[in-house]
């Protein structure tokens, strides 16, 4: 009987292991969408700028890896990782300058510096629906208004952001006087008519 019909739903006929098995082996080794292909196991993270960004592909001991790229976007990387042959394949959002590109390997992926061949921001990293397995890295993300700040105060300095922390009068001088006049009367316990104590030295 259907359900919604006044009966029952038909029980689920539970998956045998064997069928499990089966589903795993046919899950593909490499996801491509586009011109990207990411093997299993790599997970990329990245962030960016209105002039560069950066990626990072994790993956176990990259050893001899091999990158390839150019001004279109196309960025091969071919590394052996663990006992894996692993293909790593990105058709980037938009073009890039290769020639000024940065990348460097450690114990736990491969880090790429990218400079932008136009200024603007791409909002996604790669051309087309992006892979569930390429992530926003949000410990390095910034907005355009944070990255505009980041801009004017390359020190770190915002008078504004100062200027909330230490009060509205902040920046003038009798007014930081007289604040400073106000809290020492606050902590002046001492009495007009008080004699002053005589400490005998010996």
């Amino acid at each position: 009987r259907e359900a919604g019909a006044g009966g029952d739903a038909p029980p689920r006929a539970a998956m045998s292991e064997s069928s499990m098995t089966a589903l795993v082996e046919a899950l593909p080794a490499t996801l491509s969408v586009g011109g990207t292909s990411i093997p299993n196991g790599v997970r990329i993270t990245w962030s960016e700028r209105a002039d560069r960004l950066s990626f990072h592909a994790e993956m176990v001991e990259p050893e001899d890896p091999s990158v390839s790229l150019n001004d279109a976007g196309a960025i091969s990387i071919d590394v052996l990782s663990g006992e894996r042959n692993l293909q790593i394949r990105l058709q980037l959002f938009s073009e890039i300058d290769s020639a000024k590109t940065r990348w460097y390997a450690t114990g736990r992926g491969i880090s790429f510096e990218l400079t932008k061949l136009r200024v603007g921001r791409w909002g996604a990293l790669v051309a087309g629906v992006t892979p569930a397995t390429i992530k926003v890295d949000w410990s390095q993300y910034m907005d355009e208004d944070e990255e505009r700040e980041a801009k004017l105060y390359p020190n770190g300095y915002d008078i504004y952001k100062m200027r909330g922390a230490m009060g509205k009068d902040w920046g003038s001088n009798i007014s930081q006087e007289l604040a400073a006049q106000r809290q020492l009367q606050a902590i002046n316990t001492s009495q007009p008519d008080d004699e002053d104590e005589e400490i005998a030295c010996f």
